[in-house]
């Protein structure tokens, strides 16, 4: 797989994703192969048809310079693009990076609203794909209720309130094994953004480097840990600087040298924090854990 390209991208107009289109480095971008056929295909909640899959990056479609999102499947290392609109970027950026807005917005609203309706979404489900167009479903448990109900959504509002309720997020098998050719470009700096392996990550920012007395170490920034992650002993504010031997120095490049190891392989992860440099072992294809609620700092 060649080099993700990096750009300087308006995924949102937010205090996270300012800028200007860059210039693309012909020829620098990053091809994911998983099938090129598009047609129907129908699932309906979770079990057998579905597989759990990880929200991993969001960036833009080199071809149409529209937002995407990346999900990935662990147990099989297969990835499936899905195309945004802006509105819908800025929310799920706004997430991952961990920034509550100091009024709700629209995906913040809907979780407020479910849940002061006693009722949490148990599940989101990317479940059709029918002209090139996906469809989902998000699937409520309401309070005495025992029948789940499931809600039509369109996957990019399932997938921005799945990172607000800390909802597991499923996509139906048959859509993965057919997702499209995609070139992915990341937004340069700290715009980047990943979460894989129960973790997120993000450039280290002068910001964080204070906050989190990293001084000039070189690596990515924890921002979050769950599940195996937290199991092994990964901390918010760990500084990562290797996967497998490799120096990472941005979210894309971990995203890659995750993605290299086979889904039965280990990854294996050096880390700094305190002043000590620490190694751990966590497997490739490790199910996606359920992060919970996400808390976060709130901007103005």
């Amino acid at each position: 797989m060649s080099a993700i390209r990096r750009t300087a991208v308006p995924l949102a107009a937010a205090v996270l994703l300012l800028g200007v289109c860059g210039r693309i480095e012909k020829g620098s971008g990053s091809l994911f192969h998983a099938g090129t056929d598009i047609g129907v295909v129908h699932a309906q909640g979770g079990g057998n048809d579905t597989v759990p899959v990880e929200l991993s990056t969001i960036g833009l479609d080199g071809r149409t310079g529209t937002p995407i999102v990346v999900l990935r499947d662990p147990a099989s290392g297969g990835v499936l693009p899905v195309w945004i609109g802006a509105a819908e970027a800025q929310a799920i950026a706004l997430a991952l990076h961990g920034v509550i807005m100091p009024r709700p917005m629209t995906h913040d609203l809907m979780a407020s609203l479910i849940s002061e309706l006693k009722a949490e979404v148990e599940e989101v489900v990317v479940t059709d794909l029918r002209n090139n167009t996906y469809f989902g479903i998000v699937r409520l448990r309401v309070e005495g209720d025992r029948k789940i109900r499931d809600v039509d959504s369109r996957p990019s509002d399932a997938l921005a309130l799945a990172l607000r309720t800390g909802a597991p997020i499923r996509v139906a098998r048959r859509i993965l094994a057919m997702a499209p050719e995609f070139e992915f470009i990341a937004p340069e700096g700290p715009n980047q953004v990943v979460q894989a392996l129960g973790m997120t990550v993000v450039i280290a920012t002068p910001s964080l480097r204070k906050e989190f007395k990293i001084g000039d170490q070189r690596g990515v920034v924890v921002t979050s840990a769950f599940g195996g992650a937290r199991d092994k002993g990964l901390r918010r504010g760990d500084l990562i600087t290797e996967v497998n031997g490799k120096a990472i120095v941005e979210p894309a490049a971990f995203f890659e040298a995750v993605r290299a190891v086979p889904p039965r392989g280990q990854v294996r992860i050096t880390y700094w924090r305190s002043g000590d440099t620490r190694k751990i072992e966590i497997p490739a294809d490790v199910p996606p854990a359920k992060p919970g609620r996400r808390g976060g700092r709130v901007v103005a």
